[in-house]
């Protein structure tokens, strides 16, 4: 296989600089997709065609592929193999927006799958995001989140039930702007979420949620904890959700505050 000719070839892979040959394989990579010589939804090159194509060890390939599939360019999928990309949500570290709003102004389509319901009690740490007791009621929600019909999340909910009486699994919609949480709070209980505190990290998947976002196991992701506040201050909801995600930091939209 040489789909991009001898000569690009040669342009791509010098062994006589110190590039990492690695590094070089992701830049050829990256010429496939920004050319549109792979498009979305389609598999690059396997791990044996690379290794054959550059002349590298299947290490140096899978250190490329790695590379890629981190920054968000690449899926792996079981029994699929390695893909392009499908879906990129992109939002800025300070914008205070549901996902459901963001995916709408991303000219995209959202959409929810409520995997449980239950009105319990939660561990320590949570109660103590939510400013409550150990004793308190907390309503917890887990659900996938689709954009174009593709999972790229699953989040934990939780909210003390003393703010919202009476709530109900039937009040997570699954389409339109009523899969908001923030929609639901403030259609239903008057509740005007103002503030979010948002930490993120990088964390592996684990087996259940690969499962469920179909990728592969320990696949890096964006991990985003969030805790909403009303206007006087008191902490309504935490959140907890695995993202296949590229976030865009507004570095200058910090700058200019």
């Amino acid at each position: 296989m040489r789909a991009a000719g001898d000569d690009q070839l040669e342009d791509l892979i010098n062994r006589d600089v110190p590039i990492p040959l690695y590094y070089q394989i992701c830049q050829y990579v990256r010429t496939l997709i920004d050319s549109g010589k792979i498009k979305p939804g389609e598999q690059i090159p396997t791990e044996a065609q690379l290794q054959q194509l550059f002349g590298v060890s299947r290490a140096t390939v899978r250190r490329a592929i790695s590379d890629l599939a981190y920054e968000g360019l690449l899926d792996r999928r079981r029994a699929k193999g390695t893909l392009v990309a499908r879906t990129k949500l992109e939002e800025t570290l300070y914008g205070f927006a549901s996902f459901t709003n963001s995916v709408f102004k991303s000219k995209k389509t959202p959409q929810s799958r409520v995997l449980d319901f239950r009105v319990t009690r939660v561990d320590g740490s949570i109660a103590d995001f939510l400013g409550i007791g150990r004793e308190d009621d907390v309503a917890t929600m887990k659900r996938i989140r689709y954009v174009d019909g593709e999972p790229v999340a699953v989040e934990n909910w939780y909210a003390p039930v003393r703010h919202l009486p009476g709530i109900d699994r039937s009040f997570f919609k699954e389409t339109g702007i009523e899969q908001s949480t923030y929609h639901m709070l403030q259609e239903r209980y008057g509740i005007q979420l103002t503030k979010a505190v948002d930490t993120m990290s990088s964390v592996a998947l684990d087996k259940e949620d690969a499962e469920l976002l179909r990728r592969e196991r320990h696949m890096p992701v964006l991990l985003r904890t969030r805790i909403s506040y009303n206007s006087a201050g008191v902490p309504i909801t935490y959140s907890s959700g695995r993202y296949i995600i590229t976030l865009i930091i507004n570095f200058e939209k910090k700058v200019h505050e």
